[in-house]
Parts: structure tokens; C-alpha cells; sequence
């Protein structure tokens, strides 16, 4: 006796629902909110490095002290602003529904509420016609004006794989969609 033959169902890969998330690779979970991860030890030390070259241009004595002046304060800011960026954190608050980015210089800091997120987007930097690094930017409506819109640069990533983990763990934790 033969069995007809069953239809069988394949998932493509626009139609399978991506497993649940179990751990974040990109966020940690504190008191209530969740943060965006980030590379302090490298961004410290990389400004260390040009705060102390700064330092060094400033002691050495040059043929133009004009230009050892200005070298040195290029790379003694430079530095300066690496350290402040080690320190700077971007904040997912799903009770308040809030995403902020806070930091050590308090004009560079902003807040957004889930309701003004119009998409994430995702821009591919060249340097020289060489591809060095995706950005993951977050645009959202600016409330006081609806025409306009605000861009908050999240993330710096290199590979597709890494990229579509973000942005999964991106949805997962805020819930946010694009329009």
C-alpha cells in the first residue's frame, strides 16, 4: 500500500521568526534598563597615548614653536575626546521608553522617546574607496518640529553577521520597528 505523497513546508528565510534571545552580545542589562556595550580599556588607552604625544610636543623644542603648539594641542584634544567617549553610554529604558545617550559633556548628551523612532539605518563607510565599517544610526522625529528629524549614531560594526546581531538585538530589546 503507498502513501500519498504530503505537501512539505519549507521556511525561506523572509518568513522564519529568528529564535528568542537568551544573552545580548551587544547590551547588558542593569537596573532595569539595558546598555549599549562598549570598548573602555581600548578608547582609555588609546587617549592616554595621545594626551602623553601631546604632553611630548609641548617639552620638545621644535624650529617652529607655533607648530609644536598647535601639533600638540591637536593631539592632546584628540585624546582628551577619546577619554571622554570611553565614558560615554547609550541607555535603552523599555519601563520609561526612553533611548538616551549620556556622558561626561553634558551638551552631547540626548534623550528620545520610543513613540519619536521613525527607522535604523545603516550607512557603509568608505575611506579611500576601501570599505572600513558599517554605522547603525537611529533616526528619530524631532517632537518640537515634525518635518525635521535627529540622527544618533549607535554602533561601528565591520561584518554582515555582526551587523544583522545588533540589529536583531536591537528589536528585541526595544521592540521598535521601522515605519
Amino acid at each position: 500500500m503507498q502513501l500519498p505523497l504530503q505537501p512539505q513546508h519549507h521556511n525561506t528565510l523572509n518568513t522564519s521568526t529568528p529564535p528568542a534571545m537568551i544573552s545580548y552580545r551587544y547590551f547588558v542589562y542593569d537596573q532595569g534598563s539595558y546598555l549599549l556595550k562598549s570598548k573602555k580599556t581600548g578608547a582609555i588607552i588609546l587617549g592616554t597615548f595621545f594626551i602623553l604625544f601631546g604632553v611630548l610636543f609641548f617639552t620638545l623644542i621644535f624650529k617652529s614653536p607655533i607648530g609644536a603648539l598647535l601639533g600638540g594641542s591637536a593631539f592632546f584634544l584628540f585624546g582628551f575626546f577619546c577619554i571622554v567617549a570611553a565614558f560615554t553610554k547609550v541607555i535603552f529604558n523599555k519601563t520609561a521608553q526612553t533611548i538616551e545617550r549620556t556622558g561626561t559633556l553634558a551638551y552631547l548628551n540626548k534623550h528620545y522617546h520610543f513613540k519619536d523612532f521613525m527607522r535604523i539605518e545603516t550607512v557603509r563607510i568608505y575611506t579611500n574607496f576601501i570599505y572600513t565599517r558599517t554605522a547603525v544610526n537611529l533616526r528619530f522625529k524631532k517632537p518640537e518640529s515634525p518635518d525635521k528629524t535627529d540622527l544618533l549614531t549607535i554602533a561601528s560594526l565591520r561584518t554582515s553577521k555582526q551587523i544583522e546581531q545588533f540589529i536583531h538585538e536591537f528589536h528585541e530589546i526595544t521592540g521598535l520597528k521601522n515605519d
